[in-house]
């Protein structure tokens, strides 16, 4: 016999945690802000700022001077007596030949204690090595080897002429026997032991082999401590006046314009100095030539030297490229704007079914005949009643793009047209106090493409 079941079974109801249904929420929530965050761009601000740009344009360019080598009258052994890129004048012994090589044997090998050197010669060198020290920079180590070798040159000739000073009667006593000979300095000039062919190339007859770096062979004439008659003893630079010669193109010479006179910069010391400006054609390559009359004595040694060409140093205020953007705005003419509304504000009348309605929309920017407006403000398509006239004009009959940046003084953005004075890959410089422009201090967005107007930035 079957029993019936008096029990019932009920379903166990569901309880729901508040609280763990608020921190699913909260989770939620932030997993989404967060997601949004890195998924969109970051808008940075810019602070405009007052700068320049100096367009720079790198060139080795060949170094042409007045130079004359001499050489030797009689065959013996050369001591020298002036010291590498000094000033030789009538009454300065450059050097001298000795036919035994007594007397120059003797001083090569005479022992000369520091403390004799002159004051002179001392103060030389020590204003020499606090400019290296005070200019000296890790960027250009290179330099160390070269001074290096101007103050060995300078300490060794300040010993030879005191070891000269304690043989002067010896040498005196050669010279009477006529076996030791003083040459005095040929003419005025500036001093150099070495040669490598170019001493008679010009600016009328170079080359482009003399251009090419490979082919340079340099001599160095203090090397040799016999010579034989008619061989080079040193080379004169006779004029403090030098050119240097480089090929450019047609767009340095656009860059240069009626420019008589340009910057360039000296990679060898960072020295900046104005040159004359002179082309001169050759075989369809036109060479510029740079015209100098100081600092000769400075790159003495050098046949070639690594230049910047500063053909542009526009001012004004300084902006990121990436600032700069573009935007439509409707053209209306000036005609149809005037103060009405118990404002002292331009507007418009905008013509409407049933009554007009005036509007002060904001002004972009102005030319001649138009003022610039946004289309959010005044619709496209509305018709603007001219002042004091039934003339109607359709808004969005004409329109022009303008270039600018997106101001965020205010928290939002706002378009402010902005004009170009000069501009590279990475910067732009714009005229500053124009009217609906931007100021120095202003904060605009660095990414001017990814913003709208109006838009809140935090």
């Amino acid at each position: 016999m079957k029993k019936n079941s008096n029990v019932v079974k009920f379903h166990r109801p569901i309880h729901f945690n508040l609280s763990i249904i608020i921190c699913i929420i909260i989770f939620i929530y932030v997993l989404f802000h967060f997601f949004s965050y890195i998924t969109t761009e970051k808008i940075t601000i810019y602070e405009v700022a007052q700068g320049s740009i100096a367009t720079n344009n790198e060139y080795t360019a060949l170094a042409l001077r007045q130079e004359e080598i001499v050489e030797s009258d009689v065959s013996g052994y050369i001591y020298y007596y002036a010291k590498n890129r000094s000033r030789v004048g009538a009454k300065t012994i450059c050097y001298a030949i000795d036919e035994s090589g007594a007397i120059t044997s003797k001083l090569s090998s005479k022992s000369v204690n520091a403390t004799d050197i002159n004051d002179e010669d001392l103060m030389t060198m020590e204003s020499n090595i606090s400019t290296f020290v005070n200019s000296y920079s890790d960027n250009d180590f290179y330099k160390v080897y070269t001074f290096k070798a101007d103050l060995a040159d300078a300490l060794s000739q300040a010993y030879s002429n005191e070891a000269v000073n304690s043989m002067s009667q010896e040498i005196e006593s050669a010279i009477n026997s006529n076996e030791y000979h003083q040459y005095y300095a040929k003419a005025p000039g500036l001093i150099v032991y070495t040669i490598d062919g170019y001493e008679d190339v010009t600016t009328s007859n170079f080359t482009s082999d003399n251009l090419d770096q490979s082919k340079l062979e340099t001599v160095n004439l203090k090397s040799e401590s016999a010579v034989s008659a008619g061989q080079p003893i040193y080379k004169l630079i006779t004029s403090d006046r030098w050119q240097l010669v480089l090929p450019v193109d047609q767009e340095i010479i656009d860059a240069i314009g009626d420019d008589s006179y340009i910057q360039i910069k000296f990679h060898e010391d960072n020295a900046i100095c104005y040159a004359a400006v002179s082309y001169v054609e050759q075989a369809g390559q036109t060479y510029l030539i740079l015209s100098l009359d100081d600092s000769v004595d400075r790159y003495a040694n050098n046949r070639f030297l690594n230049i910047e060409l500063i053909l542009n140093k526009t001012k004004g205020l300084k902006i990121p490229i990436t600032s700069i953007t573009e935007k439509t705005f409707y053209t209306i003419p000036k005609g149809y704007f005037y103060q009405g509304a118990d404002s002292s504000d331009l507007g418009v009348m905008i013509k409407g079914d049933s009554y007009d309605e005036f509007k002060v929309p904001t002004i972009y920017y102005e030319s001649d005949d138009y003022y610039y407006i946004d289309g959010e403000e005044v619709a496209e398509g509305s018709k603007l009643i001219k002042a004091d006239s039934k003339e109607l004009y359709k808004v969005g009959s004409t329109t022009d793009v303008l270039k600018g940046v997106y101001n965020v003084n205010k928290g939002f953005t706002v378009f402010k047209q902005i004009e170009i004075l000069y501009q590279t890959d990475d910067y732009a410089i714009i005229k500053s106090g124009t009217d609906y422009g931007i100021s120095l201090y202003d904060h605009i967005v660095l990414q001017g493409d990814k913003v709208k107007e109006n838009e809140i930035i935090n």
